[in-house]
């Protein structure tokens, strides 16, 4: 067996064109633009390029976007600075914050946003409103990785689903959606003893554990769904949380790294955007 790729760039194709049309709307009949701060702390683990493909994106499909580059010593307290006067500005109806390095509380720190400019959907507000079933905002990779679900034609009743990582933008949500979709699902995580007796049951295997390769093919149920949302630069390349290579003879459906989870995960956070955007 030889998996079949789920094309994320064509899933994103087919969002973002139906986000443009919706941006046009906004601007047409309610004379909103809808605009997008990005803040990104330079350092290691920053992903600089994924703030630019964001930016470019938004050009695209016609919404403001701003990046604004801090340097790597700036502080909690600087950082909620520059929050604070993005809460206040009109021309921006979200806060996008990438990844911190270690010493920065993103937890902390994304309490800061404004809860309708809280287009990661990590406020507790929007958090806790996520839990109790009413979707306002929804943590937008988790978005991302049920639109790559639904892409396959996977039915999730009764389905035995692992989530590895256990994180709040991805794996905490994630699981959440699946259960609401009357999947059965385990999370695993760096603490559960023998993983592979895990994923191995796994119909559903979604991996966010931020380690290269984590899971090879003696790991991987015959004929699984496997996302694999790991991005890890090793030398010059890209590669997953999954062996792609010993994976992908195994799996029914397999999401490529790069050009799986990244563009459909975007085009969600816009889809926040639009969304709080709407409600300002």
């Amino acid at each position: 067996m030889t998996a079949q790729i789920i094309n994320g760039e064509q899933v994103a194709r087919d969002l973002r064109k139906q986000l443009k049309e919706e941006v046009a709307f906004l601007k047409q009949e309610k004379g909103i633009v809808p605009g997008l701060a990005i803040i990104v702390v330079r350092s290691p683990f920053a992903r600089l390029q994924i703030a630019s493909l964001k930016e470019r994106t938004c050009r695209q499909l016609g919404i403001k976007c701003q990046v604004f580059y801090l340097p790597e010593t700036a502080t909690e307290e600087e950082i909620i600075f520059r929050l604070e006067r993005l809460n206040h500005d009109k021309n921006f109806h979200g806060i996008n914050i990438h990844p911190l390095t270690p010493h920065l509380s993103h937890t902390l720190i994304s309490q800061q946003v404004d809860p309708i400019k809280d287009v990661e959907g990590l406020h507790f507000f929007n958090m806790g409103d996520f839990l109790i079933g009413r979707y306002r905002i929804v943590p937008f990779v988790a978005r991302g990785i049920m639109k790559l679900i639904e892409s396959t034609g996977m039915g999730l009743t009764g389905k035995r689903a692992v989530v590895v990582g256990r994180s709040q933008l991805v794996g905490k949500p994630l699981a959440f959606l699946l259960l609401e979709k009357n999947a059965t699902v385990s999370m695993c995580h760096s603490a559960t003893a023998d993983l592979a007796s895990y994923t191995k049951k796994a119909d559903l295997l979604v991996v966010a554990a931020g380690h290269p390769q984590i899971i090879n093919g003696k790991m991987v149920k015959e004929g699984a769904v496997v996302i694999d949302v790991g991005v890890n630069q090793i030398g010059s390349r890209l590669i997953g949380d999954v062996d792609y290579e010993e994976v992908k003879n195994i799996a029914s459906w397999i999401t490529p790294v790069p050009g799986g989870v990244g563009p459909v995960t975007i085009a969600m956070l816009l889809d926040n955007l639009l969304k709080a955007a709407r409600l300002i």
